[in-house]
């Protein structure tokens, strides 16, 4: 677990995530684009934008759409290694399957990526439909032996996946 920044204010900064991932934003070329949002352990909100869908190759489109539906459109609170430094040293190392997640956000779904620390887990979980776990992230997690029940007692849907690295 990186070493995190607590704050009094987590629920309105996962708001503000949350917000930002439910958004599309329109690049100079005039297309909207859907993004990722990423909350570092300092607190800080990082987009990464989502290709748009004539970007995916079909078999690509084919996998996302056989993993999660686009519709109805979901809300995923992602736990993984979010340490603002190994995101800029290699994003894919990070956050192994990010380029699934950014493809989720095509899709339509709102996604939002953090690191699960105790304190922010509650925030980071609400409206969740569904929290995606890197598996390298659970030894951490299981520190707090509740931390399932607080994920669930917060989220709007039921379901916890946990991803093989």
């Amino acid at each position: 677990m990186p070493e995190v920044y607590i704050r009094k204010d987590i629920e309105e900064v996962f708001t503000r995530a949350r917000e930002a991932a439910d958004q599309s934003k329109e690049r100079d070329d005039g297309l909207l684009r859907r993004q990722v949002i990423i909350v570092t352990p300092g607190r800080l909100l990082i987009a990464k934008e989502c290709p748009i869908l004539p970007e995916l190759p079909a078999e690509a489109l084919e996998m996302l759409i056989g993993l999660l539906p686009p519709n109805p459109p979901r809300k995923i609170a992602v736990i993984a290694y979010t340490l603002l430094e190994a995101l800029k040293s290699d994003l894919r190392r990070a956050v192994p399957f990010i380029d699934i997640l950014l493809g989720f956000g095509t899709l339509g779904h709102s996604v939002w990526i953090f690191e699960g620390h105790p304190g922010a887990l509650a925030a980071g979980c609400r409206e969740a439909d569904l929290l995606l776990v890197d598996s390298a992230m659970l030894a951490e997690l299981e520190k707090d032996g509740n931390w399932q029940v607080t994920a669930l007692a917060a989220m709007q849907g039921k379901e916890i996946k946990v991803i093989a690295r």
